[in-house]
């Protein structure tokens, strides 16, 4: 079983009210695919919506931005210099200096973007990847990581465990 990096009371507060989920990745790139099989596993209610945002989040500012949230939560693949599957709260500060993950510059902007439409807080969560490497699957410790991750939310936002 992996441990998760996150508080369970922080894991509370980015839940609370109204919440967009946006899942970024590229499943064609080993772990970096790990925001996608989330997006897949995590069970949507009225306060919480679910946006796979693949390897482009810049096209779902629309969508995210007419839902009007409360909170987004940015899940996506970070080196975070971590073992494989760790998984951790990243603060936006750190993603906007670059580097980090795999999506930094495109989500710094995108966050900032969302920031200045609505009256919104946000909140990223990363998932050390193992591999990135086009054409390889997700490694095993990185999809335990995401299974545990996404039944955690679900059951603080109290959707079905997956």
């Amino acid at each position: 079983m992996v441990e998760l990096m996150l508080d369970e009371s922080l894991v509370r507060e980015m839940l609370t009210g109204k919440v967009v989920i946006a899942c970024v990745g590229n499943e064609m790139r080993a772990d970096d695919g790990v925001g996608p099989l989330i997006a897949g596993l995590i069970v949507e209610s009225a306060n919480l919506k679910v946006i796979n945002c693949g390897e482009t989040p810049e096209n779902y500012l629309g969508s995210i931005v007419r839902e009007n949230p409360e909170k987004v939560v940015v899940i996506d693949a970070v080196f975070l210099g971590a073992d494989a599957g760790e998984v951790r709260a990243i603060r936006k500060e750190e993603l906007a200096g670059g580097g980090l993950s795999t999506h930094a510059p495109t989500l710094s902007l995108f966050t900032d973007f969302i920031e200045s439409q609505v009256q919104t807080r946000t909140y990223f969560i990363g998932i050390q990847p193992r591999s990135t490497v086009f054409g390889e699957k997700m490694s095993p410790e990185v999809e335990s990581a995401a299974r545990e991750l996404a039944k955690r939310i679900n059951a603080v936002a109290g959707g079905t465990a997956v």
